[in-house]
């Protein structure tokens, strides 16, 4: 990707808000466009992103090892997009980070431009504090919503930060998949690409001696529809979202294989 490159930092204030699926959601998308994104993942604890993606850097924001490497990095001059996976544990201390370096600054000095990925649960408190983010770094701000997180209460409507974050032009929707089906997608050994071509209308099940090593997600007809019916518009809720920043920014904008 020529021109300015991304830097996406997927974001929550708390635990099991899809944090993790969504950042493979931008690192499949980019390789489906021909890039080779440079991944982080900051859970040094239970690493999980760094699991469906090998090549993944794990870093230990807990010491300044790890702060130096991931904060060296992104705002570094490339054309390869930086995607990373920002756990809730370190949440308040990684925007400490950013607003202490001044990394927005420095990064836009190398033609990179940050995009704040956040991913709110259905509490006032999340809004207010993705409000408040928003704000102060004035930088690219994506609001992604999870429907898997379920719908907003009526008590919300009545947050201006709510609203203002609603109407932000970035703004992504990952729609729902049951239950059963999120977790067989969520075996490391799935690549959400692979997976598309190997489950697209046409294609042959698994004979008798792949069925013992393939992840369970291969196996039955219906989960490989749900789950291509789950990938598919999500794929596309990112590519319109990363499309829109990359023309607000004026520079190439990413194009997928098809899927």
């Amino acid at each position: 990707m020529l021109g300015k490159s991304l830097a996406i930092l997927v974001v929550s204030p708390r635990e099991r808000s899809g944090t993790t699926l969504i950042a493979r959601l931008f690192a499949e998308f980019f390789r489906l466009a021909g890039d080779a994104p440079i991944l982080f993942d900051t859970d040094a604890v239970k690493p999980k992103f760094s699991k469906f993606f090998p090549e993944a850097e794990i870093v230990n924001l807990d010491q300044t090892k790890g702060q130096m490497r991931l904060f060296d990095t992104l705002p570094m001059r490339a054309h390869e997009p930086k995607i990373v996976d920002v756990t809730s544990r370190v949440f308040p201390g990684f925007f400490t980070l950013m607003r202490d370096i001044d990394f927005v600054t420095e990064a836009r000095a190398n033609n990179v431009e940050p995009v704040i990925v956040y991913v709110p649960h259905y509490e006032a408190d999340d809004f207010e504090r993705g409000f408040r983010i928003r704000e102060h770094f004035n930088c690219e701000f994506l609001l992604a919503e999870n429907a898997f997180l379920g719908v907003a209460p009526q008590s919300l409507h009545s947050v201006n930060s709510y609203w203002a974050l609603k109407a932000h032009p970035a703004h992504m929707m990952i729609p729902l998949l049951d239950p059963m089906n999120m977790n067989l997608m969520e075996d490391e050994r799935v690549s959400l690409a692979e997976f598309l071509k190997a489950s697209a209308p046409g294609s042959a099940m698994p004979t008798p001696g792949e069925k013992a090593t393939l992840p369970l997600a291969y196996l039955s007809l219906d989960a490989r529809s749900k789950i291509r019916g789950w990938i598919k518009p999500s794929l596309r809720e990112v590519q319109r979202t990363v499309q829109l920043v990359q023309a607000r920014l004026n520079t190439p904008v990413s194009e997928p294989q098809a899927f």
